[in-house]
């Protein structure tokens, strides 16, 4: 702290000293024009009120003062000290919402003041700053810029007013309670009210019961009672580094699908969580029918909620609930060709799969982005003859709590099918894991009629073995059983507009499947075919699982697929 508590350097007349080519800084005795001018304990005082130190404002414990100064005082002039009048404000101090009430007793006798342009920021935060702005990924980008924000705070006060402080918080329910000969000054009076919060700041050893104007408290016993103003202490660094640390902001959020929402008219309605995205999701609520008419999303912090609200009627509520460290990362999103949305599926970080919201019309699209958890949507809701309900939803993915996501580099082929029928998603029995597909069976005749496959587990050696649901009816059975180290690498087929018709899958080990269906369409007929595209490291990837439609009645057959490839 040899900064804070220096004396002006007055050149001697006569000599040299004018032409002296290396003068030393101005140094300012802040407090040289009040009464504490021979006080010899300044730098103390200083340290004791956090002058020119950081503060971390980043949760919801309060503001925490730092030891560590974060800036230092540049400026030609000394920073502006006014001695204030000791007096006492006993306030009532609603917040926003009216709920908490405040009483605070103030005993002032100083005020600082610095401005922002007499302030550079000490040599060790700016080198620990372009450091982080060197590492290799976005994410550890991230972690390192909020580390150094952690240990050097995120606001540095530009205003502090110094004294002795008695503040009492209660619920305005718990207040309203109390006799109107409440003592706001008496520290023993208010402790014993166990649902109110006391703080008192004040640096004495033994605190006296009032706290008043007329009360002799010594100078090292001064704390921070306010701070009026403070300034964001990446604001202190040059200004190159600040465009630096803007850019890598801008890649914090992610917006997919990359849709545009709209064009809307005067029966639709926006609704953008943008300004939640510092928050956590705790929790997602749905209303559907055979529609998604209304998703609300809950936060962790308890206290705030996005509510993208259509109409709710004919249908009913489903909460999908998340664990600490669980998040949504990624959405599959059934929109129907008249362009609603007919469904919508959560899948986290954990590989949890909620159930199938909506109805049973659509084609999926997988919303995802690479290290992004889910944060909010935008959405547009439109009227409808059936009430207001979804045209458009894009998933807002934020992009530093995560370097990394399980299953991130799997690649979804399209959709071949129908537009109708029950969805289903074999990520519910592969989840997370490595688990590869050994066996699997097939009934067809004129066309598929039902697909299943069968797992085994890497990790359990081969031992355990977990089988998928039927997806369709039964008909002509047919298996393809898979060796060790075996997997399918492409597949091809037909469908109509109704049902897959006709499959066939080559494995890596160069063999074929028969083919399975005889392709017998009603109507137009279209045929496909996928390969496993190459992984970063330019290696096939696997059939790991699907995911598609199949007719809502048991005894019908395939109406639709997708295949989801992962590296090897």
């Amino acid at each position: 702290m040899a900064q804070l508590n220096p004396k002006i350097f007055q050149p001697k007349s006569g000599g040299n000293n004018n032409n002296n080519i290396h003068p030393p800084d101005l140094d300012y005795d802040i407090f040289a024009s009040t009464s504490l001018k021979n006080f010899q304990d300044k730098d103390a005082l200083l340290q004791n009120i956090g002058y020119l130190c950081g503060v971390r404002v980043d949760n919801n414990d309060g503001p925490q003062t730092l030891t560590r100064q974060v800036a230092k005082f540049t400026g030609r002039g000394s920073p502006f000290v006014q001695q204030i009048t000791s007096r006492i404000a006993s306030n009532n101090q609603p917040n926003t919402e009216g709920t908490w009430l405040t009483k605070r007793t103030l005993v002032q006798r100083f005020r600082v003041r610095v401005s922002p342009k007499d302030l550079a920021p000490v040599p060790e935060f700016k080198a620990e700053i372009e450091a982080a702005l060197k590492r290799s990924t976005t994410f550890h980008q991230f972690e390192a810029v909020y580390q150094t924000l952690h240990d050097w705070g995120d606001v540095v006060p530009l205003e502090i007013e110094m004294g002795a402080s008695l503040v009492f918080t209660d619920l305005e329910s718990n207040m309203s309670k109390l006799p109107d000969t409440a003592v706001w000054n008496n520290t023993h009076y208010l402790t014993t009210i166990r649902t109110g919060r006391t703080t008192r700041q004040e640096g004495t050893d033994y605190w006296e019961n009032v706290i008043s104007p007329g009360r002799d408290i010594r100078p090292l016993d001064w704390r921070r009672t306010r701070v009026t103003n403070v300034l964001d202490t990446i604001r202190l660094l040059p200004v190159e580094l600040q465009g630096r640390l803007s850019e890598l902001y801008t890649r914090r959020l992610s917006y997919i699908p990359a849709i545009t929402i709209g064009p809307s008219d005067s029966s639709c309605t926006t609704h953008d969580d943008t300004p939640l995205a510092g928050k956590t999701i705790s929790g997602v609520s749905i209303y559907a029918s055979d529609y998604i008419r209304s998703i609300k999303f809950s936060y962790a912090d308890k206290l705030s909620w996005g509510k993208h609200e259509g109409s709710e009627a004919c249908g009913s509520q489903h909460d999908f609930l998340l664990e600490n460290g669980e998040y949504v990362t990624e959405l599959l999103i059934w929109k129907s060709s008249w362009r609603y949305v007919n469904g919508l599926q959560l899948v986290t970080n954990s590989g949890r799969c909620s159930p199938h919201f909506g109805g049973v019309w659509g084609t999926p699209t997988v919303a995802r982005s690479k290290g992004g958890v889910l944060v909010g949507i935008i959405s547009l809701i439109k009227q409808h003859d059936y009430g207001r309900m979804f045209r458009d939803i894009q998933g807002i993915w934020r992009h530093d709590i995560f370097d990394k996501i399980p299953k991130e580099e799997d690649v979804f082929s399209d959709y071949f099918g129908s537009e109708h029928g029950k969805p289903f998603n074999d990520r519910i029995v592969v989840r997370n894991s490595d688990m590869a597909i050994s066996k699997m069976e097939i009934w067809s005749g004129s066309v598929i009629d039902c697909l299943q496959f069968t797992y085994r587990d890497k990790a359990g050696q081969g031992r355990n073995e977990t089988q998928t649901e039927c997806h369709g009816g039964r008909g002509n059975r047919k298996e393809f059983v898979l060796e060790t180290d075996e997997h399918f690498v492409s597949v091809s087929g037909r469908y109509d507009n109704e049902r897959i018709t006709q499959l066939s899958f080559v494995t890596n080990k160069s063999r074929s499947t028969e083919v399975f269906g005889k392709g017998k369409s009603n109507g137009e007929s279209h045929s496909f075919a996928v390969s496993s595209p190459k992984d970063k490291e330019g290696k096939r990837m696997r059939l790991h699982y699907v995911c598609g439609k199949r007719h809502w009645a048991s005894d019908s057959y395939l109406n639709g697929i997708m295949f989801v490839w992962s590296p090897m």
